[in-house]
This record gives structure tokens, sequence and C-alpha cells, in this order.
């Protein structure tokens, strides 16, 4: 038997951004692995902040995820998310309705994503372990310098070392919570987490997750 073909990475924005249209279009909400009704991991990391409910929040690749609804529920009024498919930012915006307070759900890559002002709290749950090589890495890293504020927070999740090989057909890079944290120099570890999530049709993905603090 011939060993399984490798799988294709989108070579550039407009090819990921295709991609990840595709992934979410014509699909129910659940109908893709890393849905969670309420995202527990995340609320909690971002819990630990102490952030006022003022304070300003990014979720980068947020696809259809509920954490930005249940940001609102607990009353912060300053939230922004970005992803590649617009399908999955319109699917956000209908389900959470008018909000009090500011809510931007913007297509955007956040390899190249450069906006005009900065952050309190950075959070990603779905990009950086689809980062396989270090020139996206770097990228993702001098956005995240660009856009979050000195002293400002970041929760990343990635698949942990027994999590899959391979997520929406792409390949990915599984991390230990040690090896997570050394991606960002210059971050001060406030703490780790992780989760065994379980997705839609039952199967089990393990979850590293870090919250980091910016120096300076």
């Amino acid at each position: 038997m011939e060993p399984a073909a490798a799988p294709i990475r989108p070579a550039d924005g407009v090819a990921r951004s295709d991609y990840w249209e595709n992934v979410h279009d014509g699909k129910p909400e659940d109908g893709v692995s890393w849905w969670q009704s309420v995202p527990e991991l995340s609320l909690g990391l971002v819990d630990e902040t102490g952030l006022g409910r003022e304070r300003s929040v990014i979720d980068v690749g947020a696809g259809w995820s509920t954490l930005v609804d249940h940001l609102v529920e607990r009353g912060y009024t300053d939230l922004t998310a970005i992803d590649l498919s617009l399908t999955a930012l319109n699917t956000v915006r209908d389900r959470v309705g008018e909000v009090p307070g500011q809510l931007v759900l913007d297509v955007a890559d956040v390899l190249d994503f450069r906006p005009p002002r900065q952050f309190a709290l950075w959070h990603d749950r779905a990009v950086f372990h689809f980062l396989t090589e270090e020139d996206e890495r770097d990228d993702y890293r001098l956005s995240l310098e660009h856009c979050l504020e000195p002293g400002g927070f970041v929760v990343v999740a990635t698949f942990g070392p027994d999590g899959p090989l391979t997520c929406s057909g792409l390949p990915i890079v599984r991390y230990t919570h040690a090896e997570l944290a050394a991606e960002f120099p210059g971050y001060r570890l406030v703490s780790t987490s992780g989760e065994d999530h379980v997705t839609p049709w039952g199967t089990r993905q393990q979850f590293t997750a870090i919250l980091l603090q910016r120096q300076g």
C-alpha cells in the first residue's frame, strides 16, 4: 500500500482565506472538530488575567467560536475577532446580535495583521499550531508585538503532545507547555493549563494552553 499523500498547505493569504472559507461554508457550527458551546479553558485563562471588563480583547482565528458570546455576557465592552472566513464571522454576528459597547468582526490574516490600535489581551485557540514553518511563526510574533499593549496578556492554546497530527486536512505542530512558552521570548509565563477537548462526534483532542504577559 502506498503511503497517504501529505496534506497540501495553502501557500499565501488568498489561498488560506479560500481554504478556511471552504471549511466553514455549508457546515453547521458543530460540524467542525474544535466546536465548543462553552470555551471553559479559554474563559478560565481570561479570568486569570484579572483585566477589567472595559479592557480590549482580540480573538485571532476566531472562526465561529462562542468566546465572544460569553465575553459579551460577562460584560466585556471592547471586543475584536478576526478570521479568514467571512462565513464564520457572519455566523458570529448573527448569533450575538446587537451588543453594548464595541464588537468588531473583521476578515484578516493574523500573519500580516497591523491594526491602528493595540489590545490588552490576545487570545488564540486556532492559529498557532497550524504554523508549521518558522517564517510563519516569525510573522505571527511580529503581529502580536504590533497588537499587544506593554504589559498585555496572551492566551495561546494548541494541540498537545498527544493531540492529533492534522486538523481540517492540514498538518499541525504539537506542543508541550515548555515548548509553547519557548516560542514567545520576551513574554513572562504566568500559568499553564490544558484540556482533553471532546469533539462533537465524541473523540478526544488534547490541548495545551499557556497564559503569558508581555514585558515592558
